[in-house]
C-alpha cells in the first residue's frame, strides 16, 4: 500500500507494504509503511513514522518519532535482549538502562525474549541493522 504524500508528515525514504515484513504480526497488522520524512510538527525536523491503515483510513493512531528517539529504542531493545539472554545489561553512564524491581516482570521478559522469539522476530532485523551500521562505519 502506497505511503500517503498529502498528509502533514512529508515521506522522503520509505517502506511501503511493510505489512508483509512485520515481524510476529507479518500479513496480520494495519501497520502498512515506515517512512523517514519532514516533521508534522516542525518543517525543521526530520522524524519517522508508523503508518496505520484502518482497512478504510489512514488511521490518527499512526505514531511519529524524532529519529534519535528511535535509535535508542532499538538500544534500548538490544539491551533488553542481552539482559533476556546473559543477565547483562547494556548501559552507559549517558544511557543509564535499568530493570524493573518486580522479578514477575523480570521473568516474564526471558520467557518472552527465549531463543525461537529472537530467531523468528527478532534476527533479521537485527542483522540488517548490524549490516547498515557496519556499512555507515558504525
Amino acid at each position: 500500500m502506497d505511503i500517503p504524500t498529502h498528509l502533514n508528515h512529508k515521506p522522503i525514504v520509505k517502506l511501503e507494504n511493510y505489512s508483509k515484513i512485520d515481524g510476529a504480526y507479518r500479513n496480520y497488522t494495519d501497520v502498512q509503511g515506515l517512512s523517514l520524512g519532514v516533521s508534522q510538527w516542525s518543517d525543521e525536523d526530520l522524524s519517522v513514522k508508523v503508518w496505520r491503515h484502518s482497512g478504510k483510513k489512514w488511521s490518527r493512531m499512526s505514531e511519529e518519532l524524532p529519529l534519535h528517539r528511535v535509535l535508542d529504542l532499538a538500544s534500548l531493545v538490544c539491551s533488553a535482549l542481552s539482559y533476556a539472554q546473559k543477565d547483562v545489561l547494556l548501559s552507559d553512564d549517558k544511557f543509564s538502562i535499568t530493570t524493573s524491581n518486580d522479578a514477575v516482570l523480570l521473568n516474564i521478559l526471558k520467557q518472552k525474549m527465549n531463543p525461537e522469539y529472537v530467531k523468528n522476530n527478532l534476527d533479521e532485523p537485527l542483522k540488517r541493522l548490524s549490516n547498515l551500521l557496519s556499512n555507515l562505519g558504525y
